[in-house]
């Protein structure tokens, strides 16, 4: 799958040459701030007393306002593509410690794999390179979700210690934060459901 457009890598071969056809060249210096260093953040994995099948449908039901304040609408589909708006609200921490929220806008191409993996691809937002993937396992008539998320930042080395040490730690708790929900959210569906109903016994995760 191809990279954003907002991601691009800049190698020293790549950049031209100076002469009377030609732009100035690039500075070794400049090369290095459009380069994107990926960091991969920890996955997150959940396990979830519901049938994988209604846990992708809640997880692919875009257009519908979360209880955090968060939001999503289908702006184009193409076969198993959507192109989607996010609006995502992640916590903050300010001084002292003290915790609030920021609302982030987003435009993905979300590809969907039924009912197996749902996969992010970021076009749009603060982050030069945003992946996302939910893998949905088969256990037993339960779900084994997991969250797994690549980010990065143009900059070079810059750019990724500024991604290692202010939005990973951000981004992570998010992860965690969001995947609870959405097992509370998925079960909570299961509870009500007769085709897909809530399951209390099935394999460990």
């Amino acid at each position: 799958m191809p990279l954003p457009a907002a991601v691009s890598y800049t190698f020293e071969a790549d950049i031209p040459e100076k002469g009377p056809d030609h732009e100035p060249a690039l500075g070794r210096s400049d090369a290095s701030l459009s380069m994107i260093l990926p960091i991969r953040l920890r996955p997150v994995e959940i396990h979830i007393h519901a049938d994988r099948r209604l846990a992708f449908q809640v997880l692919t039901a875009f257009g519908a306002r979360q209880d955090d304040g968060g939001s999503s609408v289908v702006l184009k589909a193409e076969g198993d593509r959507r192109l989607v708006e996010f609006h995502s609200v992640i916590p903050t921490f300010g001084r002292a410690q003290r915790r609030g929220q920021k609302i982030y806008r987003t435009v993905e191409w979300v590809t969907l794999l039924e009912p197996e993996e749902i996969r992010f691809e970021g076009v749009e937002g603060p982050l030069d390179l945003l992946q996302d993937r939910f893998v949905l396992r088969d256990l037993g008539g339960c779900t084994l979700f997991r969250y797994e998320s690549t980010i990065g930042i143009k900059g070079g080395v810059a750019g990724w210690l500024k991604g290692r040490l202010l939005v990973r730690p951000t981004l992570s708790r998010f992860m965690r934060d969001h995947s609870r929900r959405l097992k509370e959210t998925i079960e909570a569906r299961a509870k009500d459901s007769r085709l897909y109903p809530y399951r209390r016994l099935c394999l460990a995760p």
